[in-house]
């Protein structure tokens, strides 16, 4: 795996940036090993979960438990594509999303869906940004937190608990 540079975490991570592309890390764990990881974001054709599921996704990862730690919640098209395909397909995956920011086509529909089919579905706290620089970014420095990355964690929590327990 190639190391992202800190530009490219704090650019899609970054609580206050707009990236054109969600970034998206991954780890697969068998059991309490961890097996694979890496991180990608999407292509001219793809978003990230898609090219996470059509190019990373291994069969001998069907009984494993996956975590993705995503710059924007996922929008309504992959959820659909993690209801519809992906999950049917591999009942025995455990899936955790941990998303940085909040998607504007992120419907709460969905992510309840989603976590009725077992999916966790968490904010990023500051242990999971430090986890994903020290993991996945090539960087002398430690990781500095956003000054507004409380706000944002309480401002996702809510709307996360409002999809997840039906208040609209």
């Amino acid at each position: 795996m190639i190391p992202m540079s800190p530009h490219m975490f704090y650019s899609h991570y970054g609580l206050n940036t707009n990236p054109p592309a969600t970034h998206l890390c991954y780890e697969v764990y068998r059991q309490a090993d961890l097996i694979a990881s890496g991180h990608l974001t999407n292509t001219n054709e793809e978003h990230a979960e898609e090219v996470f599921i059509g190019e990373r996704f291994q069969e001998a990862w069907r009984n494993c438990t996956i975590f993705w730690y995503i710059s924007w919640s996922p929008c309504d098209h992959c959820m659909e594509i993690l209801l519809n395909t992906f999950l049917p397909r591999n009942p025995l995956v455990t899936l955790h999303i941990i998303f940085a920011k909040k998607y504007k086509l992120s419907s709460k529909s969905n992510i309840r869906k989603l976590s009725y089919r077992g999916v966790q579905i968490h904010v990023m706290t500051f242990p999971d940004f430090l986890t994903c620089w020290n993991r996945y970014v090539e960087a002398e420095e430690p990781f500095v937190p956003w000054e507004n990355m409380h706000l944002n964690y309480q401002q996702a929590f809510w709307w996360l608990f409002e999809a997840l327990y039906g208040i609209y």
